[in-house]
């Protein structure tokens, strides 16, 4: 094992130099197959040994060749994605001096990287022009904030709701990236006893609200969880296919999570699995909508390099480290 420390500031800003080198002017596209699907269906009902590896299969594939696949077969009723868009649209839809009153970062609150992120703001990412996009988030702790009842009824518990339902699928993957990682289907449950998650409701305002017609939605870069699932209302999310050697429009699959793996499990595999940069926009002419739920080991945890993912020829290039340690506190996360 490397004896290095890990340098989060160091890590941060290698990350934003490399994002500032980015050509994303020219995305084209998605081609058959150049973000997989994945199904968990079969494995998901049937718990079977075979299915399990048909499906980490799959994942492996779209994990080492791609980063990002879309997900099918998870069980999430169309209903539970309906409730959490119209719960985001709900929020978002409330007077700017409303949804200030649980503003990000404010020096009343107890607990940073919580609450609203206004239009503009220059962080998750950290860059240097504000990213065109507004948020509500939540973290798993105690103290977030939330709008009282009779202000906007019903959200919070339509919110915990998704919550519940989209950790649990979250849990439910984790023997299948196991087994796709060469290991035992129940190696990462320690890790995993107490994750650490956040939820994103995002909404992206209409072309003619944007304060610059160059600006990104979400400014390109990787994300820093171990992976992220996404659900959209509709197209706008940009990869970089290391494949083809170009950025490409993500379609939009009917039912489906987009699925990617971030900084700490690429490096908890040794760079065995990607971390994919990418970007998000609004295309259209009306408002967009998307849910990520940024799901991480518990915080404290140290994931050293897994133990199928180095030897004598391939040794670990990153020293072990945990999520609290990681760069996304550099981010304020």
């Amino acid at each position: 094992m490397t004896n290095e420390t890990f340098d989060a500031a160091a890590k941060e800003a290698a990350l934003l130099a490399e994002a500032d080198g980015w050509d994303t002017t020219s995305p084209v596209p998605a081609e058959p197959g150049d973000v997989p699907l994945v199904d968990v269906g079969p494995y998901f009902e049937s718990g079977t040994d075979a299915d399990l590896q048909q499906a980490a299969t799959a994942l492996r594939l779209a994990s080492e060749t791609v980063g990002f696949h879309q997900l099918v077969g998870h069980g999430v009723p169309s209903s539970a994605f309906e409730a959490i868009l119209d719960a985001s649209r709900r929020f978002h839809d409330q007077e700017l001096g409303v949804k200030n009153t649980v503003r990000m970062d404010r020096p009343d609150w107890p607990v940073g990287g919580v609450g609203y992120l206004p239009v503009g703001e220059r962080k998750l990412p950290r860059r240097d022009r504000g990213n065109e996009n507004e948020a509500f988030l939540i973290k798993s702790v105690e103290d977030n904030q939330w709008l009282s009842e009779d202000v906007l009824p019903g959200f919070r518990s339509e919110v915990e709701g998704y919550l519940a339902t989209i950790v649990g699928v979250a849990q439910r993957l984790l023997p299948v990236y196991a087994t796709a990682l060469d290991l035992q289907p129940d190696y990462f449950e320690p890790a995993f006893a107490d994750p650490f998650w956040r939820l994103r409701l995002t909404h992206y305002p209409p072309a003619d609200a944007r304060a610059h017609d160059d600006a990104f939605g979400i400014a390109p870069h990787v994300d820093t969880t171990f992976f992220t699932l996404l659900l959209s209302d509709g197209p706008g999310l940009c990869i970089y296919s290391h494949q083809r050697n170009v950025w490409i429009e993500v379609p939009t699959v009917p039912e489906a999570l987009i699925v990617n793996s971030g900084e700490l499990l690429k490096q908890w595999s040794n760079d065995r699995f990607l971390s994919t940069r990418h970007f998000a926009t609004n295309p259209s002419n009306g408002h967009r909508y998307s849910v990520p739920l940024f799901f991480n080991a518990n915080a404290d945890h140290e994931m050293v390099c897994l133990p199928s993912c180095h030897g004598p020829d391939n040794p670990p290039k990153y020293p072990a480290v945990s999520y609290r340690q990681s760069q996304a506190a550099v981010q304020g996360e």
